[in-house]
């Protein structure tokens, strides 16, 4: 019986452990393939960034023995179509397939900073996307 209860526990156990986003390692954090990081927007407008809660990211590529990402930028924009007076929002990608570097915020819970790898220069504070 015991047996039973510990082959259930894995099986059920291991699916869930695939939800991991974020791995540390070391100083810098693996976020998995797929992910969509988003602005925080309280951060960044203290920073002076432009419109931060229009902007995302998102990582295209595991870590490499670097530890380096791909990842890709992408901008909502609001669009009018003047004939049938709809505004519409899109996705448009400014920036593609540049590596980048992450690493926690201690002082805020569930946020990373994208780090470039050339300076070490931060690039944004970012967080898994709400919606």
């Amino acid at each position: 019986m015991s047996r039973y209860l510990l082959v259930l526990g894995i099986v059920l156990g291991f699916p869930l452990s695939g939800f991991a986003q974020f791995v540390d390692r070391g100083e810098y954090v693996v976020v998995s393939k797929g992910v969509k990081l988003c602005s925080n927007a309280a951060l960044e407008t203290s920073n002076g960034m432009m419109d931060p809660e229009n902007r995302f990211w998102r990582v295209t590529s595991k870590a490499r023995a670097n530890g380096t990402q791909t990842v890709d930028a992408f901008v909502l924009e609001s669009s009018y179509d003047r004939k049938s007076g709809e505004t519409t929002i899109e996705e448009r990608q400014y920036d593609d397939s540049y590596a980048t570097r992450f690493k926690r915020v201690l002082e805020h819970k569930g946020m990373l900073l994208m780090v470039s790898p050339r300076d070490g220069q931060i690039e944004a504070t970012v967080g898994i996307c709400k919606k």
